[in-house]
């Protein structure tokens, strides 16, 4: 039986959220990781020539990694129980995926050490900032971002917070009491422990 696959590069980045909504779903998936010299032969097989994307179990492929996780975490019951928890679950995850990470991301790519510094000095004014309005407005469960109990927003801060944060020097402040919370949750589950264990050692 065919299952699904998702290719990326040998690397965390884009992608690491889709492997741990899958792992902590309990759903087997295939990991293929590509290396750098082989993307070129395979970009024009990629539906937008990018990575990651996923060949679903039926042999259709889909690109875009947040796209992908909202596919699966509504299917595995991860988005919400409401309508308006879907909402506020989508504002976490929007929070993460198109500001936070990409204010990390935009350092990593800049090539000029001046403007890195730039760059690195805005995000340290701005995640904290945003972290703080996440505790006071978006945290409303016990140790889970809705209240209903985990989803796929709980995946998302703790894929920021473990593997983006520590590679850019930063931390979530102890008085974000909430957060840490969620994000010690989600990295006890013993799946995601164990994956956390045998993934490949790999830069962000």
């Amino acid at each position: 039986m065919s299952i699904v696959r998702i290719t990326y590069f040998n690397l965390q980045a884009l992608a690491e959220f889709n492997r741990l909504l899958f792992v902590y779903s309990g759903h087997e998936f295939e990991d293929e990781r590509l290396e750098r010299e082989a993307w070129p032969a395979r970009k024009p097989e990629a539906p937008l020539g990018s990575l990651p994307y996923i060949r679903l179990e039926n042999g259709n492929e889909y690109p875009q990694a947040t796209s992908i996780a909202r596919y699966f975490a509504e299917k595995y019951g991860l988005r919400g129980k409401t309508e308006e928890e879907k909402l506020h679950a989508d504002v976490v995850v929007d929070l993460v995926r198109f500001d936070i990470i990409p204010s990390l991301t935009r350092i990593f790519l800049a090539q000029d050490a001046q403007m890195k510094e730039i760059l690195k000095k805005e995000a340290h004014e701005k995640i904290p900032a945003w972290l703080e309005k996440l505790e006071s407005n978006f945290i409303k469960g016990e140790n889970t971002v809705l209240e209903s109990g985990a989803s796929w927003a709980d995946i998302a801060l703790f894929n920021c917070v473990n593997d983006f944060f520590p590679a850019f020097e930063i931390k979530v402040d102890e008085k974000n009491v909430k957060i840490n919370k969620v994000v010690q949750s989600v990295k006890a589950n013993p799946k995601i422990a164990a994956w956390l264990e045998k993934r490949p050692k790999c830069a962000l």
